[in-house]
């Protein structure tokens, strides 16, 4: 799991708030989602990585897209009632409530306006597979963060 390898890395370096850092996820129509959280919400769990949590999720979706359409509430409801993770209806809202964020959505025609929305805020963000769903909108995710990441220098 190379994110968690990851988030390892970043938090075993880093110096944490005391109630470590608070992870939103964007797109909840993934296992991923699921997985991840368990692996950062339970400190029983074997590959538990301390020091980040889930705490508010954006469902998103592709209505357009069976695999997103058949499975964003789903995990939405089992991160709710499971883990305690707040839904909240939009992602600058989720913005507001988290230091870093996850993109998940599972297709990747939307990330690039997600990804616009996560630098407005400029939080830090992992993309998950699919980076984006063009070539072009890869470069431009690039672009938009190296100019937030050039202005914060």
């Amino acid at each position: 799991m190379p994110l968690m390898k990851l988030l390892a890395l970043i938090l075993s370096s880093a110096a944490l708030p005391a109630a470590g850092i608070r992870l939103g996820i964007v797109g909840t129509d993934t296992s991923h989602v699921i997985a991840f959280t368990k692996v950062l919400n339970d400190p029983s769990h074997p590959e538990h990585v301390p020091g980040a949590r889930v705490v508010a999720a954006y469902k998103g979706g592709s209505p357009d897209v069976e695999s997103s359409r058949t499975r964003v509430d789903k995990f939405a409801e089992e991160l709710a009632r499971d883990w305690k993770v707040e839904i909240v209806p939009d992602i600058p809202t989720l913005c507001n409530k988290v230091d870093a964020i996850l993109l998940e959505s599972v297709d990747g025609r939307p990330h690039l306006a997600q990804a616009r929305q996560v630098i407005a805020a400029r939080k830090p963000m992992f993309i998950d597979k699919p980076l984006s769903a063009t070539l072009e909108d890869a470069r431009e995710i690039a672009r938009e963060v190296v100019a937030m990441m050039s202005e914060e220098s």
